[in-house]
């Protein structure tokens, strides 16, 4: 079934990559921040980055949708009451118009704007309208779940849309995940709720003991937490995702060895890693001196004094 998803504006880039990643399927449109690919499932319960899934009706362009609607067979679409919806449109008129033509095309129509057992909505993007039929709205409860929410709190924990969505780009529905800086366990609270076998390393006792209080406060059971140097990774994961540690006061010539030996040590670990870096550091350079292939980079604005490059890497 062809969808459409409805991705944040807030950094589209990103909301593309989490998409096509989990679907497996690059081959997709895009129109502004509409992406239409063909899918079975809707990950409604996985996107971080994504407002709202449908299923893709038709698109029209804009001086001949009314055509298109008439022409098209909504007695196999809306069963029961239905309710139309229309988005970025100044046209009033243009919003009765369709309705009307939707109304005259189904036998005994019922309307019902509160709880339709159909939601048709019209998308007006430049010149083109996309239609769809609304599946879900994406699951949003990880809202609950930012630092302050958590009993093992610390300030510098990873927003947890941002753990989602790099999770999410790797492209894995599940399996082993490690993140070798774990700290309170930002990334391995929200992938252990997506149902993977989570490993965790940190250097210091005090954030393994945070993010183990973190993970059972979210009865999250299938992990292991060590005390572990991520300069020596000796185990094999589906997958590495990870946001990589800086201090304020740190010097960049150490955290740039200390992410090197890093990325050296992962690259007989995992077949790709997602990896956040401070936008201080010359990633670039410092990627070049590995084997790793970059896949795709995303700038996320954090505040006026920070903002993170996200890498997707996989191995030659």
């Amino acid at each position: 079934m062809k969808k459409i998803y409805c991705l944040s504006k807030k950094n589209i880039s990103l909301a593309k990559q989490e998409v096509i990643s989990l679907l497996q399927n690059d081959n997709y449109k895009i129109f502004e921040n509409f992406l239409i690919a063909e899918s079975k499932k809707s990950f409604l319960n996985r996107l971080a980055y994504t407002h709202s899934v449908y299923e893709f009706l038709f698109r029209s362009k804009l001086g001949n949708v009314n055509k298109s609607v008439k022409n098209f067979e909504w007695k196999k679409i809306i069963k029961n009451s239905y309710c139309i919806r229309t988005h970025n449109s100044n046209n009033k008129k243009k919003e009765k118009i369709l309705a009307d033509i939707i109304w005259n095309k189904i036998e005994n129509p019922v309307v019902n704007l509160n709880n339709p057992n159909s939601e048709i909505n019209f998308f007006f993007v430049k010149n083109n309208v996309l239609c769809g039929k609304l599946r879900g709205n994406t699951d949003k409860s990880y809202l609950s779940r930012k630092a302050h929410h958590r009993p093992g709190f610390h300030p510098t924990s990873l927003d947890p849309a941002l753990a989602r969505a790099m999770i999410n780009i790797t492209g894995k529905k599940r399996g082993a995940l490690l993140d070798p800086f774990c700290g309170s366990g930002g990334i391995l609270i929200e992938a252990g709720l997506m149902g993977f076998n989570i490993t965790g390393f940190d250097i210091e006792k005090k954030m393994i003991n945070l993010c183990k209080k973190n993970l059972d406060f979210y009865q999250i059971k299938n992990f292991n937490l060590s005390l572990h140097d991520s300069q020596n990774i000796n185990k094999k994961f589906d997958c590495i995702v990870t946001d990589l540690p800086y201090g304020k006061n740190s010097k960049v010539e150490n955290l740039t060895k200390t992410y090197l030996n890093f990325l050296k040590s992962a690259y007989n670990s995992a077949n790709i890693i997602v990896i956040g870096f401070p936008d201080f550091i010359n990633y670039n350079k410092l990627i070049g001196k590995t084997k790793w292939k970059i896949k795709n980079k995303f700038s996320v604005y954090l505040h006026k004094s920070l903002s993170k490059v996200i890498y997707l890497l996989k191995r030659v």
